[in-house]
């Protein structure tokens, strides 16, 4: 633990990839040889230059002290690299990765490469850092004191939203977070919320303690899909497919299906039925809706079309081409929020 000794710590989170906004933020910054700079996470994922915002945390920590912490998407990056047939590599694509990875891509491929020091930034990361007044991370706490917090609380320090809102716990610290974006900084006597979703058309924010001065910059352009395009000439697919294996649950009347992926992308995938394996339930041209992923963290919804279904000794499989991303599906969280900040302490 390091005593709150800086001339001033300037927190930052939930950049996702809009580097142009960051190096903005970062030239307001009244920043000296004594300032601390955290980061609380998600640098990539959905905006558009994933890389260049990792280009510039490094070049950054060769001139200030620099603590940058682990998000969510940034352990699912890493799951996707330890094993990108892994449903956890799966999210990662659905959740904006495809982004990332065409932000890494070799010019006029469809291969990318992340860098030796990109990939020692990731697998660097920490889960927590605090000092004496504040305790950093990038989602949220458990109701544990915090020191009794650790690394083995990983799901909850990057996944947590409404329990930590909803919790009447005293933690002895400030908690400072990110993860569940607002349209402003949100202060609590318990928790601060820094992330103002720039990814989502709104700005990105570095607060500055103890002073809790404020400083943000607008959305440069409006968001837009990003993904890794299929450039290998050898189908018409738009984005690169993957194969793995990835829970999905199809809609149907009063009923919710369970299917998994055989192979996908951003604009479909190929699943197999695991109820009715002798069975074709849907047609061709048949409009399905559904969600990807499990309840363990935050799952994804889809809607789209059947452009094929076929029986055969291993199962009943089907095609299906999007309607709708699940990019152009995403919940507006600045919306979603106004709830919980309603029912929130």
């Amino acid at each position: 633990m390091e005593k709150d000794n800086y001339s001033s710590i300037f927190v930052i989170s939930d950049i996702h990839g809009c580097a142009t906004e960051l190096k903005l933020l970062l030239n307001k910054l009244p920043l000296d040889k004594k300032s601390l700079v955290v980061f609380l996470g998600d640098y990539i994922d959905r905006g558009p230059a994933s890389k260049e915002v990792i280009d510039t945390i490094l070049d950054l920590q060769k001139r200030y002290e620099v603590v940058p912490l682990m998000g969510n998407h940034e352990k699912m990056l890493l799951d996707f690299l330890k094993d990108p047939t892994s449903a956890e590599a799966g999210m990662f694509i659905y959740n904006g990765g495809g982004a990332t990875l065409a932000s890494y891509k070799i010019d006029n491929t469809d291969h990318y490469v992340i860098p030796k020091e990109h990939l020692a930034f990731y697998s660097s990361l920490r889960k927590f850092h605090q000092t004496e007044k504040y305790f950093f991370v990038h989602a949220g706490v458990p109701d544990l004191s915090i020191e009794m917090i650790s690394d083995e609380d990983s799901d909850t320090l990057l996944w947590i939203r409404e329990d930590f809102f909803y919790s009447d716990y005293r933690w002895e610290k400030l908690i400072v977070h990110g993860h569940t974006p607002a349209n402003e900084v949100e202060i609590t006597e318990r928790r601060m919320n820094i992330d103002t979703g720039c990814v989502f058309n709104n700005k990105l924010t570095a607060i500055e303690l103890p002073e809790r001065k404020v400083y943000s910059v607008t959305k440069q352009k409006k968001a837009f899909h990003v993904y890794l395009k299929d450039e290998s000439g050898i189908s018409s697919r738009r984005s690169v497919r993957y194969t793995g294996s990835i829970p999905v649950y199809v809609h149907s009347d009063d009923s919710i299906l369970k299917f998994e992926t055989i192979n996908y992308n951003e604009h479909g995938m190929l699943i197999i039925d695991l109820m009715f394996k002798n069975k074709i339930i849907f047609q061709e041209d048949q409009m399905v809706r559904g969600t990807i992923g499990d309840s363990s963290h935050e799952t994804i919804r889809f809607e789209g079309v059947v452009v094929r279904a076929e029986k055969n000794d291993k199962g009943v499989f089907y095609a299906l081409k999007f309607d709708k991303t699940p990019f152009n599906l995403m919940d507006n969280p600045l919306e979603r929020h106004s709830d919980l900040k309603k029912k929130a302490v």
